[in-house]
């Protein structure tokens, strides 16, 4: 286990902030670079729809934190909240503290409080607090008021989707990195064609990349692509 994550949480070493596509979110972006870089005291809470890109953004600020020398804990509630919230025990010593989607413990009062209790310990040592949720903090059907109050003592920002000009970007820097040739009008192809949402293209673009593997080439041409996808294309 990583000496720097208390649980036994792994981070996909592929998912940097380098790699997010900012949109219009740039501002949320420069802020978690300096956090990343040794901000302290600062309190996050990030709202979103489901694949809008709170997962990336919170995992790859622990992973270049951690390349950084800092502490960091990430801490994924959709699939940490139902074991027993004594886990959070301690982890205010960390430097980063990354809560993702706290929509999964709402209404659950064991889980509230021990974020409550973690929140007020965390921030006394002036620690950096990220939270995530598919919504803002003050719409969380949270039971227990004192820690809602506390989601928003931060800055609160909602992400953006990506435009069409985005999902392009998103779309050709991902196969360069895997090494693929993806031109324009494939990604284009793509895109009017297949689900938009930057999940699916991620997991369609890995699908891809590991056609190309067996076949031992580089050129996504579409006739290649078009190949490769089952009817309805791209799910």
């Amino acid at each position: 286990m990583n000496r720097q994550l208390p649980l036994a949480v792994e981070l996909r070493p592929t998912i940097t902030l380098e790699d997010f596509i900012p949109g219009e979110n740039g501002q949320l972006l420069t802020l978690l670079k300096s956090i990343a870089a040794g901000k302290n005291g600062e309190t996050l809470f990030i709202s979103g729809a489901s694949a809008s890109g709170k997962s990336h953004l919170l995992m790859g600020l622990c992973s270049q934190a951690e390349q950084l020398g800092r502490s960091c804990a990430y801490l994924p509630l959709e699939q940490l909240h139902p074991l027993s919230p004594e886990l959070l025990s301690g982890l205010e010593e960390m430097d980063i503290i990354a809560v993702d989607d706290v929509q999964h413990i709402a209404a659950n009062p064991h889980w509230e409080r021990g974020l409550f209790v973690l929140f007020n310990l965390a921030h006394g040592l002036r620690r950096n607090l990220i939270f995530s949720a598919d919504q803002g903090p003050t719409h969380l059907p949270l039971g227990l008021p004192d820690l809602g109050s506390r989601l928003s003592w931060g800055s609160v920002y909602q992400l953006h989707p990506l435009d069409h000009n985005g999902l392009m970007e998103l779309l050709q820097t991902q196969a360069q990195k895997r090494g693929l040739q993806l031109k324009p009008k494939v990604a284009q192809w793509l895109l009017t064609h297949c689900n938009r949402s930057p999940r699916n293209l991620l997991n369609l673009l890995e699908q891809l990349d590991q056609a190309a593997l067996a076949e031992k080439r580089h050129n996504l041409t579409l006739p290649f692509i078009q190949s490769c996808l089952q009817h309805p294309p791209c799910g």
